[in-house]
């Protein structure tokens, strides 16, 4: 007979994942020091904080016994522990500062938060506080936002889909949605980056351990402006993708822009266990959703533009503006082979089978599949019609076509002038 107190083993999905994850930190390991890590000396703004400047004290070498400590008490921290510290208020400082990593110093360059009431520009601060019930409940929103030769593009529309989460996650906003749009084009001044990355969170704010909303003081903001390493663009020519064995969400959790992104992290780090970039999420029935952060479509040898339907996806911006452009180059130079664009269910055979298949997410903001699983989609190469669509897109993000999808970020407002 089994014991009550059996544990059922949990399914295979995201083992891949899980020991990719964990080669990593093996890796990382092999390399550690018990020792605290050497002070960087970093350029500052205007205002400086003085317990960044203190020197640091580095611990003790592994194996160094404290004085008065018992046998028993000795074996029980064993051979590899050391003490573990209660850090004065200038120790934490210390710490965030020895902490800080390369990315973050070259590419995390303004954090609004609405529990500081402002921007820091500083990364070692851009911090949220672990009882925010964001962290520790994952109760949260967020959206997103690029920066286009210093314009922000399509914000209103990107901020409606965030207002439309935020009630569908029953999360009330801090303030006004104008405030918000504000406090992100100044966010987007702040960082001083004329193409970037813009992420904006919603939590229901801090509080408590608990479960409930209700428990919060008050609901949080917070607004980062970033920027992504070049080598990234490099990788990011074309994408080869696996059918994720990750379960898909169920639909109102798929339609919802929430921080609940497990399953999007594993479908990804199983596709890269595998070699290859991105996992595909498909529905019980085997019919294609979305990938773990975009949206999905093919071209079929019918000169047909297909996108899932959006019951079980996300509704992008991007994908949605892609199929409002297209209708206006059908039959033009800037759009051949193309005679229609539909939305209906199609499966991963189809896929396979399609003359062209892509991507379209807001930073992408199109990304040509030259691999499914072990198969070649077309001749394994970016074909025409998807590059046909990415000139489609970028040139309606260039704010020199701006036809109301703009909004100019206010650099000015860092000298107070208009």
């Amino acid at each position: 007979m089994a014991s009550p107190l059996a544990i059922t083993p949990a399914p295979a999905v995201g083992c891949a994942a899980a020991r990719l994850h964990a080669r990593r930190l093996s890796s990382q390991a092999a390399t550690c020091s018990y020792a605290a890590p050497q002070h960087r000396k970093r350029v500052r703004d205007s205002t400086s904080c003085r317990a960044a400047e203190t020197e640091v004290v580095e611990e003790p070498e592994t194996g160094e016994v404290e004085e008065g400590l018992s046998e028993d008490l000795l074996k029980l921290l064993g051979p590899r522990t050391i003490p573990t510290p209660v850090l004065s208020p200038e120790e934490v400082l210390d710490s965030l500062y020895n902490r800080i990593h390369d990315n973050a110093t070259e590419h995390y360059h303004a954090f609004y938060s609405s529990e500081l009431q402002g921007i820091t520009t500083d990364p070692a601060l851009m911090l949220v506080h672990m009882d925010d019930h964001l962290v520790h409940r994952g109760h949260a929103v967020f959206d997103t936002a690029v920066i286009v030769d210093g314009f922000l593009y399509q914000l209103w529309e990107h901020l409606q889909r965030f207002q439309a989460s935020a009630e569908a996650a029953g999360l009330l906003l801090p303030c006004s949605i104008d405030q918000i749009q504000r406090i992100i084009c100044e966010t987007s001044a702040a960082g001083r980056q004329v193409n970037a990355h813009v992420k904006y969170w919603l939590g229901a704010g801090r509080g408590s351990f608990g479960l409930s909303g209700a428990e919060c003081v008050r609901p949080t903001f917070y607004c980062q402006v970033y920027t992504t390493p070049l080598g990234d663009l490099d990788r990011e020519r074309y994408m080869r993708v696996r059918t994720s064995d990750v379960p898909i969400k169920p639909s109102f959790f798929a339609t919802l822009k929430s921080t609940n992104y497990l399953p999007n992290v594993l479908a990804v780090m199983d596709a890269q266990a595998d070699g290859l970039d991105q996992g595909i999420f498909v529905d019980e029935d085997g019919m294609v959703a979305e990938g773990p952060n975009m949206n999905i479509g093919i071209i079929t040898h019918d000169n047909e533009i297909v996108v899932p339907p959006f019951d079980n996806s996300l509704p992008g911006i991007t994908i949605m503006t892609l199929m409002e452009l297209i209708p206006e180059v059908l039959g033009t130079d800037d759009l051949l082979s193309v005679d229609r664009v539909v939305q209906r269910h199609f499966s991963v055979e189809e896929a396979k089978a399609a003359r062209e298949v892509f991507l379209a997410g807001s930073s992408l903001p199109i990304l040509p599949v030259v691999v499914w699983d072990d198969v070649n989609i077309g001749e394994g190469v970016p074909g025409r019609g998807v590059l046909s669509l990415k000139a489609l897109l970028l040139n309606h993000m260039n704010p020199a076509n701006n036809r109301g999808q703009h909004t100019e970020v206010p650099y000015g407002w860092l000298t107070g002038a208009e």
